[in-house]
């Protein structure tokens, strides 16, 4: 048995650090998987898989469909990100004593992305609309509410181990047995939630996700997909980011009254287009790739913000 690292990347030029970060790993017996859309990658004892067509989301799939289901553990990281020394087996040693947790996050340093529905959970936290999806999250302090939004809990005391869905994709674990079957709905253009629709599949079957203090890994840039400083790219990843409940009732059916409800309170014109563009999703049945193309034509609508 082995371990798969896989990331996911554009060329940057830091991706050598990332790899040089990996081979320096106290855990030997790794496999390093790089997934490409140019096909002219070429680099020693790394394997690469080209991606043909897509966006983050098909990455993601496309690594997916490479876990065989008998390997120690899957890993992700980005191609702007080092690894500690101990990165996995911090991981591999938090899986073993954790059973129950299907999908985690080590510690980062570096510049974090910003959780935009987190203002609405501010002014509506005492509202049908923000309490949690189902008791299973009345422990998580990143967690879904009724509408469907991720959203995080505010002033909690830190501890080793909190079950969350704020798991981050640059620092991320899966136990292989539970998503070697498993394919996220392509609908977003950056890939917003990825790792939170993971999550969700985990805890669909019984298992939770957590974020733990080690397996730390530091995060490079200013710049990426979930993070920015152009203000045309924040905006669209505020609209990105609301239209989560599109993707979530995949797994856990949206009350549509209610987020119906919730969107005549709403009067925040971007978070309100997201979870507009969202509901329709849900209650037109629209396939994630034609959801995809309606999101994009919002995004050449944001200009007139």
């Amino acid at each position: 048995m082995t371990i798969k690292v896989f990331i996911p990347t554009v060329g940057r030029p830091t991706l050598q650090q990332s790899i040089n970060a990996l081979r320096e790993q106290t855990f030997k017996d790794l496999e390093i998987i790089l997934i490409v859309k140019n096909n002219n990658f070429i680099i020693n004892n790394v394997h690469i898989i080209v991606q043909k067509e897509g966006y983050f989301e098909e990455a993601i799939n496309l690594a997916l469909k490479n876990i065989n289901g008998d390997e120690e553990l899957i890993l992700f990281t980005d191609d702007d990100a080092i690894p500690s020394k101990s990165w996995v087996e911090d991981h591999l040693e938090f899986h073993c004593k954790n059973k129950n947790i299907a999908i985690a996050s080590g510690k980062i340093l570096g510049k974090k992305w910003k959780n935009y529905p987190n203002a609405l959970f501010k002014k509506y936290k005492n509202t049908e609309f923000m309490k949690p999806y189902s008791n299973i999250f009345s422990e998580y302090i990143g967690f879904l509410t009724k509408v469907g939004l991720s959203v995080d809990r505010e002033n909690i005391e830190e501890k080793e181990i909190q079950k969350s869905l704020a798991i981050a994709g640059v620092n991320m674990s899966l136990k292989p047995e539970i998503f070697k079957n498993k394919q996220i709905p392509e609908f977003t253009l950056r890939g917003s939630y990825n790792e939170t629709i993971l999550a969700l599949y985990s805890i669909k079957e019984g298992y939770s996700a957590a974020v733990f203090d080690g397996a730390l890994v530091n995060h490079l840039g200013e710049e990426s997909l979930s993070r920015t400083n152009n203000s045309k790219i924040e905006k669209y990843l505020m609209l990105e980011k609301h239209t989560l409940p599109y993707g979530v009732n995949y797994i856990f059916p949206i009350d549509e009254k209610l987020l119906e409800n919730f969107l005549e309170n709403v009067t925040e014109k971007i978070p309100k287009i997201g979870l507009e563009l969202a509901l329709r999703g849900i209650k037109e049945k629209i396939c994630p790739h034609e959801f995809r193309k309606l999101l994009q034509k919002e995004m050449y609508e944001l200009d007139k913000f």
